[in-house]
C-alpha cells in the first residue's frame, strides 16, 4: 500500500476561514465603520500637517481586500477602495498584529519610504482598522549623503596631530596671545605665582610649539605674565633650542 502523502491541514489565524479570509462579526464591522467615521475626516488634515511628501491611509480591515477607506497625499498613487500593500496584507492576517513605528519600506519603483502603522481594535481586541503613514524620504536620504560628505574630515595636518581639535578664532592679536598663554598655563596646571623654573620653562616650551613667539612683543607679554625679565624668557628659549635640561632655581 502506498504511503499516505497527504499533508495535515494548517489551521487558519483566529478570526479567519481555512482559506485565509478574515471573518468579522456584525459588532466588529460596526466598530470599524465608527472608526472610519471619526478618523476619516482627520486624514486630509493630518497629511497636510505632515507635509507634501507624506501619505496618510486609513484601512477598514472588514472590507478586505478593498480596505482603503480614506487616503490623502500622493506618494503611492492609490485611492479609496484600493487594496493594502503585500506587507499590510501579511500583517493584517497575523494572530495579533502590533503597531509599527518608523520602519523602512520601498516601492517597486525604488521609492524609499519611512512608514508607521497603528491599529484600532474592537472591544474584544480584534484589529478592525489601521492608520498608516508613508513618508517619502528619498530627498532626505540624498541630503544626508551630501551633508555627510560636507562634514567629513580628512587626516589631521602634522601640526594638529598632538593638539586639541578645538580651534579658536580670536578677533584681535591681544586676544590671540591671551588665549595661547591661558592654554599653556592650564596645561602646566600650576598658577604663575606658584611656579618654579621648570613650570615656567614648560609654559615657554608650550608657547613656542604653538607659534606664540611669532607675535610682536610676545617675549615682553609672557615675561610680565610669568613675573620674570624678558632676558629670562630668552634664556629659556636658548635652553630649549639647545635641548639642555633647565637648571633649578628659586623661580
Amino acid at each position: 500500500m502506498a504511503a499516505n502523502t497527504r499533508q495535515p491541514r494548517r489551521s487558519a489565524p483566529s478570526g479567519a476561514t481555512p482559506d485565509g479570509e478574515l471573518k468579522f462579526t456584525l459588532s466588529q464591522r460596526a466598530h470599524a465603520s465608527r472608526v472610519v467615521e471619526i478618523v476619516g475626516p482627520i486624514v486630509p488634515l493630518l497629511a497636510a500637517a505632515l507635509g507634501p511628501r507624506t501619505e496618510v491611509v486609513l484601512h477598514d480591515l472588514t472590507r478586505m481586500p478593498n480596505t482603503i477607506a480614506a487616503i490623502a497625499g500622493s506618494v503611492t498613487g492609490r485611492d479609496i477602495g484600493g487594496p493594502p500593500t503585500d506587507l499590510g496584507l501579511r500583517t493584517f492576517r497575523t494572530e495579533d498584529p502590533q503597531d509599527m513605528v518608523n520602519y523602512r519600506t520601498e516601492t517597486a519603483e525604488g521609492l524609499v519610504l519611512k512608514s508607521s502603522s497603528m491599529f484600532f481594535r474592537s472591544q474584544g481586541g480584534k484589529p478592525v482598522a489601521c492608520l498608516c503613514l508613508n513618508s517619502d524620504v528619498n530627498d532626505l536620504e540624498r541630503a544626508k549623503e551630501v551633508l555627510q560628505s560636507l562634514t567629513a574630515f580628512g587626516e589631521p595636518l602634522p601640526a594638529m596631530r598632538d593638539a586639541s581639535p578645538v580651534e579658536s578664532f580670536p578677533s584681535t592679536v591681544d586676544e590671540l596671545a591671551d588665549g595661547l598663554i591661558r592654554a599653556a598655563i592650564s596645561d602646566v596646571g600650576v598658577p604663575p605665582h606658584l611656579m618654579k623654573k621648570a613650570h615656567k620653562v614648560a609654559v615657554v616650551r608650550d608657547l613656542e610649539q604653538r607659534g606664540f613667539f611669532a607675535i610682536r612683543e610676545a617675549v615682553d607679554v609672557i615675561a610680565q605674565r610669568l613675573d620674570v625679565s624678558r632676558y629670562t624668557i630668552y634664556n629659556y628659549l636658548n635652553e630649549l633650542a639647545s635641548d639642555q635640561e633647565p637648571q633649578a632655581d628659586a623661580g
